[in-house]
């Protein structure tokens, strides 16, 4: 299994409120297969969300970006923002760990 990252940024049509951070950091870190990575930003003037998370894929790179694009909105709509918008989604493969 390699890990991939995916970094997406989603663009919500109703506000955001105080709890929309946490709620995001927490749907990455609840939804099997994922896991979440870095910080979670929000920007409540332009309702802009970016998150990133990492999850294992088999094969390749095409199957980690369909599979990260599924992800995060499912990561949206566990967050309650079922409306939101993905605007922008990176994927790349993560760095192998240091050999010991």
């Amino acid at each position: 299994m390699n890990e991939y990252v995916i970094c997406f940024t989603a663009v919500n049509p109703d506000d955001l409120d105080d709890a929309a951070t946490e709620r995001i950091a927490g749907a990455a870190q609840a939804i099997p297969g994922t896991r979440p990575r870095g910080r979670v930003l929000v920007d409540r003037l332009t309702r802009r969300i970016e998150a990133e998370f990492a999850i294992d894929v088999a094969q390749a790179m095409a199957e980690a970006a369909r599979d990260g694009g599924r992800l995060a909105k499912e990561i949206l709509l566990a967050a309650r923002m079922p409306d939101a918008r993905l605007v922008s989604m990176t994927v790349r493969m993560a760095e192998a760990p240091a050999p010991d």
